[in-house]
């Protein structure tokens, strides 16, 4: 990947357009539009996934209370709370990222279409809600780490279960740092017509 200037990034959507109508202001306006329904379409998401979310951290707080008498389903219960929390937290910054890439998308293409509409705010400092979300998650995820400690130490009180614990959520945030980011690549499309030999 390479940072392109300004100029750069609005010739692009003249000069590779796929549009019929090449002028400008036209296809300018369509990339706006696009990027615009993307950025909604982003922030709606990111609160579905946070509610999402929200549901699973709830039921499996309240298997804690229901389940106390077998040690074994408590951990795995907080164990699985750990992966959720761990899953909402990494998703809240996922989401974030894709939404901030078209916010930045249509600030670049806004000047000439609305003027600085987004650029534009009447607050010189104001709270980020979705900042606010990101730290509850985080917050969320460390609550659960300390109560399977406190599960550990409760039922099991010898070495060996707090390290099989922390192998467990050591494994569990291991396979999202690793297997859980995707890459921006650019990539060979190929296409097929039906009945084409």
């Amino acid at each position: 990947m390479r940072e392109i200037e300004n100029k750069e990034y609005i010739r692009s959507f003249i000069e590779n357009s796929v549009f019929p109508d090449r002028k400008m202001r036209k296809i300018h306006k369509k990339a706006y539009e696009i990027a615009n329904d993307n950025r909604k379409f982003e922030i709606s998401n990111y609160w579905k996934r946070a509610n999402y979310y929200w549901l699973f951290l709830f039921h499996y707080s309240g298997k804690n209370e229901y389940l106390c008498k077998n040690s074994e389903i408590i951990v795995g219960v907080t164990c699985l709370g750990f992966l959720t929390a761990l899953a909402w937290h990494l998703s809240n910054i996922g989401s974030k990222q894709w939404q901030e890439n078209w916010e930045n998308h249509v600030y670049g293409l806004e000047e000439s279409i609305t003027g600085p509409l987004y650029k534009t705010t009447s607050n010189e400092k104001t709270w980020s809600v979705s900042k606010i979300n990101e730290f509850v998650s985080l917050f969320s995820v460390i609550a659960w780490i300390i109560l399977g400690v406190k599960t550990v130490q409760m039922f099991f009180c010898y070495p060996l279960a707090f390290i099989a614990y922390f192998l467990a959520i050591g494994l569990i945030a291991s396979v999202f740092y690793f297997f859980g980011k995707g890459l921006v690549k650019s990539k060979k499309i190929q296409w097929f017509r039906i009945g084409e030999d």
